[in-house]
């Protein structure tokens, strides 16, 4: 078994309470109530779409969960610097459901909030972080225990996703990685695909990319309302002029020369290194980096090209 680590997070719930008429907002957060527009912010940063009806029927990985990260800086007093987020939208479990004022039933969406020179500094990876936060359960509403939470992690993870980058075939995930350096990427599966394995396909292209993106990363297992640009990897049918739809096992070219170079790298280091290697020597490059013309791209954050003149 892997070791594990702990992660302090901060956190944020956004629902509805019991026949409420009014929209999803945040109810309570980790900071306190001086905090609440801050958490609005961030948790709205990371959706992408409004939940269906709890009735309505759809294709496994685009009915709830939908599991998406982001990245966010400062926030409340004493509490700046880079941070991973990670929302999960669902419905409350039976007991626990709530109904608004129209009789439809509300979605909860969990969002955790940890610090990204964490992350980087024990390479942790989407599905670690998914896995971390699954199991925890956080307080509906305002007026019960209002703190960081702790979450346990596995430190390392490359093995299991080198396996998987193979399993894709490299040949894949390297061009769509490369493809990710020059627009955002609108994803399509062969056929249905449930959550955790649409964020381990995600996490299989965002480590073929230095570990710094994680600090600029947007992405979703379903965005059905996503934008032009936001999220910037993601499972979605929403299409736009700037957006390039992949399908799995059909391997994009990327255009750019930024995005040329940085495939043609990874062909050269992946035969030198092998997978797990190259997955290694990508890890290490932690240093916050943005993706190129990324709607509210970070402070403190390198341009995306800085990386191959490096």
């Amino acid at each position: 078994m892997n070791p594990s680590l702990t992660l302090r997070a901060r956190w944020a719930v956004l629902s509805k309470p019991q026949a409420d008429s009014s929209d999803y907002r945040v109810l309570v957060c980790s900071d306190g109530p001086s905090a609440v527009c801050w958490f609005e912010r961030v948790v709205r940063d990371t959706l992408f779409g409004t939940p269906p009806p709890w009735s309505t029927a759809g294709r496994p990985g685009e009915t709830l969960p939908w599991i998406s990260f982001g990245a966010c800086d400062a926030g409340a007093a004493g509490a700046g610097g880079r941070w991973v987020t990670v929302s999960v939208t669902d419905w409350n479990s039976p007991t626990q459901a709530t109904w608004d004022s129209s009789g439809r039933r509300s979605a909860t969406t969990r969002c955790f909030l940890v610090p990204y020179e964490d992350v980087a500094r024990h390479g942790v990876g989407l599905v670690s972080l998914w896995n971390a936060v699954r199991p925890v359960r956080l307080p509906p509403e305002a007026g019960q225990d209002a703190a960081p939470v702790l979450l346990t992690a596995q430190t390392d993870h490359l093995e299991r996703t080198a396996r998987l980058v193979d399993e894709l075939g490299f040949r894949w995930v390297a061009a769509t990685a490369a493809a990710a350096l020059e627009t955002p990427l609108a994803l399509t599966a062969q056929g249905d695909r449930f959550a955790l394995v649409r964020i381990g396909t995600i996490d299989a292209i965002a480590s073929l990319l230095p570990f710094g993106y994680r600090a600029a990363l947007t992405a979703s297992t379903w965005a059905p309302d996503a934008t032009a640009a936001d999220p910037w990897i993601c499972y979605t049918r929403a299409s736009s002029a700037r957006r390039l739809t992949v399908h799995e096992g059909a391997a994009p070219t990327p255009a750019a020369p930024r995005a040329r170079a940085h495939l043609a790298r990874l062909h050269l280091l992946h035969d030198e290194l092998g997978t797990l290697g190259l997955l290694r020597a990508l890890a290490e490059r932690t240093a916050p980096t943005a993706f190129p013309g990324a709607v509210g791209t970070r402070p403190g954050t390198r341009r995306s090209d800085s990386y191959l003149k490096d």
